[in-house]
């Protein structure tokens, strides 16, 4: 069963940054429709159900997608801090392939500042069981 705990119940999503944002807009018919809340002073989390619509492989949601999830839910991360970035570099590792037909749990977690550079953690997991992790490296416009 999947568990979400709440800290809060105040979405991150400021839609004035990105009005037609592809992760978690609401004005985009063909988007991901993602909604983060903050669970601790520096996480997120989210639930995000795995359609056919974003399948690459048979019965696998595409690693495009993944990647897609794994970087909005750090973005919102650093949102919850009042922080606008970029991202200016991503890794993700792909440890089990997501199933469609699943609500799987995105979490991010800021793990530090210095000079200017953002450093967040992000995982794809499915009954406690991660899927997919990424780090990722962001850095706020000039």
């Amino acid at each position: 069963m999947l568990q979400i705990q709440h800290a809060s119940s105040q979405e991150v999503c400021p839609s004035d940054i990105h009005p037609n944002c592809f992760a978690c807009s609401t004005d985009n018919p063909i988007g991901l429709g993602l909604r983060f809340i903050p669970i601790a002073p520096r996480k997120v989390q989210a639930t995000f159900y795995t359609r056919a619509l974003f399948q690459g492989y048979s019965n696998r949601l595409h690693g495009g997608i993944i990647s897609t999830l794994l970087d909005a839910a750090m973005t919102h991360c650093l949102f919850s801090q009042g922080v606008e970035a970029l991202t200016a570099e991503l890794k993700v590792r792909f440890l089990e392939p997501v199933e469609l037909d699943k609500r799987v749990l995105l979490e991010a977690e800021l793990i530090s500042k210095r000079k200017g550079i953002y450093t967040l953690e992000a995982q794809i997991t499915l009954e406690q069981k991660r899927l997919a992790l990424a780090t990722a490296k962001f850095l706020c416009p000039k």
